[in-house]
Protein backbone atom coordinates (compact mmCIF):
# COMPACT_ATOMS: atom_id res chain seq x y z
CA UNK A 1 0.00 0.00 0.00
CA UNK A 2 1.20 3.52 -0.76
CA UNK A 3 1.88 6.05 1.58
CA UNK A 4 0.46 9.47 1.42
CA UNK A 5 2.63 12.37 1.84
CA UNK A 6 0.96 14.51 5.01
CA UNK A 7 1.63 17.98 3.63
CA UNK A 8 0.69 16.77 0.24
CA UNK A 9 -2.87 15.80 1.06
CA UNK A 10 -3.24 18.77 3.30
CA UNK A 11 -2.53 21.32 0.08
CA UNK A 12 -5.09 19.22 -1.98
CA UNK A 13 -8.00 19.52 1.12
CA UNK A 14 -7.10 22.86 1.20
CA UNK A 15 -7.80 23.75 -2.65
CA UNK A 16 -10.97 21.39 -2.40
CA UNK A 17 -12.45 23.68 0.35
CA UNK A 18 -11.54 26.50 -0.49
CA UNK A 19 -14.43 28.63 -1.54
CA UNK A 20 -15.12 30.36 -5.08
CA UNK A 21 -15.47 33.81 -3.63
CA UNK A 22 -11.58 33.99 -2.16
CA UNK A 23 -10.56 32.64 -4.80
CA UNK A 24 -12.24 36.16 -7.19
CA UNK A 25 -11.20 38.23 -4.50
CA UNK A 26 -8.17 37.24 -4.40
CA UNK A 27 -5.27 40.28 -5.05
CA UNK A 28 -8.54 42.73 -4.95
CA UNK A 29 -6.99 44.32 -2.00
CA UNK A 30 -4.25 45.31 -3.67
CA UNK A 31 -5.73 46.47 -6.25
CA UNK A 32 -7.13 48.74 -3.97
CA UNK A 33 -4.08 49.57 -2.73
CA UNK A 34 -2.22 50.37 -5.76
CA UNK A 35 -5.23 52.72 -7.03
CA UNK A 36 -5.14 54.91 -3.97
CA UNK A 37 -1.68 54.94 -3.88
CA UNK A 38 -1.63 56.28 -7.78
CA UNK A 39 -4.67 58.60 -6.61
CA UNK A 40 -3.32 60.28 -3.28
CA UNK A 41 0.32 60.65 -5.87
CA UNK A 42 -1.33 62.67 -8.54
CA UNK A 43 -2.98 64.75 -6.28
CA UNK A 44 -0.20 65.64 -4.35
CA UNK A 45 1.72 66.09 -8.24
CA UNK A 46 -1.36 68.25 -9.32
CA UNK A 47 -0.40 71.00 -6.45
CA UNK A 48 3.03 71.34 -7.94
CA UNK A 49 1.78 72.30 -11.57
CA UNK A 50 -0.26 74.90 -13.09
CA UNK A 51 -2.49 74.83 -15.86
CA UNK A 52 -2.83 72.15 -18.49
CA UNK A 53 -0.29 69.83 -16.21
CA UNK A 54 -2.43 70.71 -13.02
CA UNK A 55 -5.43 69.48 -14.95
CA UNK A 56 -3.98 65.95 -16.28
CA UNK A 57 -2.68 65.43 -12.70
CA UNK A 58 -6.39 65.92 -11.24
CA UNK A 59 -7.90 63.86 -14.09
CA UNK A 60 -5.61 61.04 -13.14
CA UNK A 61 -6.49 61.51 -9.50
CA UNK A 62 -10.58 61.26 -10.52
CA UNK A 63 -9.72 58.40 -12.18
CA UNK A 64 -7.75 56.18 -9.81
CA UNK A 65 -10.67 57.69 -7.12
CA UNK A 66 -13.28 56.09 -9.58
CA UNK A 67 -10.93 52.36 -10.19
CA UNK A 68 -10.70 52.00 -6.40
CA UNK A 69 -14.38 52.89 -5.60
CA UNK A 70 -15.47 49.74 -8.37
CA UNK A 71 -12.85 47.61 -7.01
CA UNK A 72 -14.18 47.97 -3.64
CA UNK A 73 -17.82 47.64 -4.78
CA UNK A 74 -16.83 44.15 -6.73
CA UNK A 75 -14.57 43.06 -3.36
CA UNK A 76 -18.13 43.70 -1.59
CA UNK A 77 -20.44 42.00 -4.10
CA UNK A 78 -18.33 38.65 -4.08
CA UNK A 79 -17.42 38.79 -0.05
CA UNK A 80 -20.46 40.18 1.01
CA UNK A 81 -18.03 42.66 3.63
CA UNK A 82 -15.89 45.84 2.79
CA UNK A 83 -11.89 45.75 2.11
CA UNK A 84 -9.69 46.79 4.58
CA UNK A 85 -6.92 48.78 2.56
CA UNK A 86 -4.67 50.28 4.49
CA UNK A 87 -2.85 53.27 2.88
CA UNK A 88 0.06 55.11 3.07
CA UNK A 89 1.33 58.53 2.23
CA UNK A 90 2.14 59.58 -1.32
CA UNK A 91 5.54 59.34 -2.41
CA UNK A 92 8.18 61.34 -2.36
CA UNK A 93 10.84 62.74 -4.60
CA UNK A 94 11.03 65.11 -8.23
CA UNK A 95 8.49 64.62 -10.75
CA UNK A 96 9.73 62.20 -12.87
CA UNK A 97 10.89 60.13 -10.41
CA UNK A 98 7.25 60.07 -9.07
CA UNK A 99 5.82 59.44 -12.26
CA UNK A 100 8.11 56.83 -13.50
CA UNK A 101 6.88 54.64 -10.19
CA UNK A 102 3.33 55.56 -11.22
CA UNK A 103 3.94 54.42 -14.57
CA UNK A 104 5.36 50.95 -13.56
CA UNK A 105 1.87 50.82 -10.70
CA UNK A 106 -0.11 51.54 -14.11
CA UNK A 107 1.46 48.63 -16.23
CA UNK A 108 0.98 45.84 -13.37
CA UNK A 109 -2.71 47.19 -12.40
CA UNK A 110 -3.27 47.23 -16.94
CA UNK A 111 -1.91 43.46 -16.63
CA UNK A 112 -3.94 42.32 -13.59
CA UNK A 113 -6.90 43.87 -15.12
CA UNK A 114 -6.60 42.27 -18.43
CA UNK A 115 -6.14 39.07 -16.99
CA UNK A 116 -9.49 39.43 -14.82
CA UNK A 117 -11.34 40.49 -18.37
CA UNK A 118 -12.53 36.65 -18.60
CA UNK A 119 -14.40 36.97 -15.36
CA UNK A 120 -17.88 35.60 -16.13
CA UNK A 121 -19.19 38.27 -13.64
CA UNK A 122 -17.42 41.60 -13.61
CA UNK A 123 -15.08 41.00 -16.90
CA UNK A 124 -16.44 43.91 -18.95
CA UNK A 125 -15.60 45.72 -15.64
CA UNK A 126 -12.00 45.01 -15.95
CA UNK A 127 -11.93 45.48 -19.54
CA UNK A 128 -12.85 49.20 -18.72
CA UNK A 129 -10.50 49.38 -16.32
CA UNK A 130 -7.16 47.86 -18.53
CA UNK A 131 -8.74 50.60 -21.03
CA UNK A 132 -8.44 53.52 -18.54
CA UNK A 133 -5.18 52.23 -17.48
CA UNK A 134 -3.78 52.30 -21.00
CA UNK A 135 -4.48 55.67 -21.26
CA UNK A 136 -3.28 56.64 -17.99
CA UNK A 137 0.28 54.82 -18.99
CA UNK A 138 -0.03 57.27 -22.33
CA UNK A 139 -0.78 60.52 -20.50
CA UNK A 140 2.23 59.93 -17.86
CA UNK A 141 4.72 59.64 -20.74
CA UNK A 142 3.29 62.62 -22.68
CA UNK A 143 3.46 64.32 -19.17
CA UNK A 144 7.06 63.15 -18.84
CA UNK A 145 8.10 63.88 -22.72
CA UNK A 146 6.57 67.72 -22.12
CA UNK A 147 8.42 68.26 -19.01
Amino acid sequence: MERIDPAKAARVWQRVQEKPAEKREQGLQELIFEEWTDAATYLQLSRRFQGKKAALLRKLYQDELSHAACLKGIYTLITGSRPVVKTLPPQQGDAEQVLRRCYGREMRCLARYESRSSDPEYGQVFSRLAQQEREHCHLILEFLGDL
